[in-house]
């Protein structure tokens, strides 16, 4: 095989690998991006890499499942103001916490990364006047709009509650100071 058709096929497999969506169980299609309220904030959870589309990431607020993140996709969360620890589960954990206000409404990005057996995820607090603050806008018209299944979601949940703990036990005792996790502040609303 010559070089340049190895150079094709290597272009059109990272093509492929790019530019696929993906798809979940756990979510539905949606028609309409949500808005915070008076009472409530909104967390936009954004995933705008096609990489690792065969992979989701569940996505919790403390114990609860609030979502799954899939590829080249964005679901809304209708949060209490407050103190949260949002956790994304994959080979990895990875946490953001964030201190959020009702009427306002904030992004965190998941990132795919390459992992020794699967994808590892990472989560990005979009700060005020951070690399993706304007970024964002865009996403919100070019990805694809999900809502959690929240019946198959709780299932999820109820199933994996033992290991939910663990991972926040984790977290209190041993990750939340061994690294430097994003936080979203409450002037980050929009």
């Amino acid at each position: 095989m010559s070089s340049k058709t190895r150079f094709f096929l290597y272009l059109i497999s990272v093509f492929f690998l790019t530019s696929c969506a993906g798809s979940s169980k756990y979510m539905k299609p949606a028609e309409t991006l949500l808005s915070p309220s008076n009472d409530k904030a909104l967390v936009r959870f954004m995933r705008p890499s096609g990489f690792g589309f065969a992979i989701n990431f569940n996505i919790l607020d403390g114990e609860k499942v609030i979502g799954n993140s899939v590829a080249k996709s964005q679901f809304d969360y209708l949060a209490d103001p407050g103190k949260h620890l949002f956790i994304a589960t994959a080979e990895n954990k990875a946490f953001c916490e964030a201190e959020i206000e009702a009427g306002k409404t904030y992004y965190i990005l998941t990132e795919v990364k390459m992992g020794a057996w699967s994808a590892r995820v990472g989560l990005v607090a979009v700060n005020k006047g951070s690399q993706f603050w304007e970024k964002v806008k865009e996403y919100e018209n070019t990805l694809v709009k999900l809502n959690p299944d929240v019946v198959v979601l709780k299932r999820w949940e109820e199933a994996n509650k033992p290991k939910i703990q663990k991972v926040l036990s984790d977290y209190e005792s041993v990750w939340k100071e061994k690294y430097q996790w994003p936080k979203l502040n409450s002037e980050d609303g929009r």
